[in-house]
């Protein structure tokens, strides 16, 4: 299989230059690498391209978050076969991670892979909790059948660190224009076509945002706009809320369990956002 690589990136910083480090000692070889940079001004692309990244400049206003992954995909699709998606801040955990994302694909029924996202060094409780959460510790393999028991999460990815077979990707059509979860948007179009989506947690990235209640709010506004938008995802794998309150439970426990009675209320209030603040977009109250 020929493997491809895509990072949309903006004023990466300095940590990227530690992610190309660890990209460049994968033991999986790359047919072509290939950063999307919105108008950086730092060193983000001479870095990527010391490290044998090709670069594709757009404007700032440009970006969006699925059709500059789909240009992406456009410009490396005639040469692999697999495709993966990076985000800038994601760290690679060790030197198999991009063999272990891609190894499902000899499966001929996997249309995409997503890793297991370890929280970074330092990541606070909360942080650290979500991504437990998010990715555990066994794989599993996810086909449309599945909604019948995980509901809307049969269709959850992060191409914060997941690869694309390429003729699935296309099959269905692509990214979509949206700023906000073309990834699960990807998958769910994959799995209604009869592919299937692994887990695969072996395959593993450090990656985790310290979000404050503002960006909660902005992140999960946008989120109930594309629901709204895309009514058929809902109709057809189930409500979000559920997750949302599985998650919820999650946290408390944990919160007793380590006798942290403030992480309790913090994470009440976080959650509390996310509802409201999802429930306002998908009326899109401010529209």
């Amino acid at each position: 299989m020929n493997v491809g690589l895509i990072i949309p990136a903006m004023n990466a910083g300095t940590q990227f230059k530690k992610l190309l480090e660890q990209i460049d000692r994968q033991q999986l070889p790359l047919r072509r690498k290939l950063l999307i940079d919105s108008a950086s001004t730092d060193e983000t692309r001479t870095h990527a391209k010391m490290h044998g990244f090709e670069v594709v400049e757009i404007r700032r206003e440009e970006f969006n978050h699925g059709l500059t992954r789909q240009m992406g995909f456009s410009r490396v699709a005639a040469d692999v076969d697999i495709v993966i998606f990076m985000t800038q801040d994601a760290l690679l955990h060790n030197d198999n991670s991009f063999e272990k994302l891609t190894e499902p694909f000899h499966d001929e029924k996997v249309g995409a892979a997503y890793g297991r996202q370890l929280p970074h060094e330092g990541a606070s409780f909360g942080a650290a909790l979500q991504r437990q959460f998010s990715y555990p510790e066994t794989s599993r393999r996810k086909c449309y059948d599945d909604r019948k028991e995980l509901g809307i999460r049969t269709a959850f990815l992060s191409d914060s660190f997941a690869a694309y077979r390429v003729s699935a990707l296309q099959a269905i059509g692509g990214f979509p224009e949206t700023n906000v979860s073309e990834d699960m948007y990807v998958a769910a179009k994959m799995l209604i076509a009869g592919w299937e989506i692994q887990y695969a947690a072996d395959a593993k990235v450090h990656h985790s945002h310290e979000l404050s209640l503002r960006q909660s709010f902005h992140r999960y506004y946008d989120t109930g706009i594309f629901h709204r938008n895309n009514p058929w995802l809902l109709d057809t794998f189930g409500k979000s809320e559920g997750a949302g309150i599985a998650l919820l439970k999650t946290q408390l426990k944990a919160a007793m369990e380590h006798r942290a009675p403030l992480s309790a209320l913090h994470f009440i209030l976080d959650d509390a956002v996310k509802y409201i603040s999802y429930r306002l977009g998908k009326m899109a109250f401010f529209e």
